[in-house]
């Protein structure tokens, strides 16, 4: 059982690890994150007949968004 409850705690801190390393992402990163997993979803949810419509931001103002700050 010890072996169950190592790979959990593992697990959680890998976790724990992730959330802090999105954390630390500059804003530009975490909106093209936003615009990667709308692009995702958007595939599925337009094979289920749904009108979706993802972010259209132009590379340029989120490159120039990071300079501002």
């Amino acid at each position: 059982m010890d072996g169950v409850n190592a790979e959990v705690a593992r697990i959680f801190a890998a976790k724990e690890q992730r959330r802090q390393d999105l954390a630390r992402l500059p804003f530009p990163e975490k909106v093209r994150a936003v615009m990667k997993l709308q692009e995702m979803a958007a595939t599925i949810l337009q094979a289920r007949g749904k009108h979706v419509r993802p972010w259209r931001i132009v590379e340029d103002a989120l490159d120039a968004s990071a300079t501002k700050s």
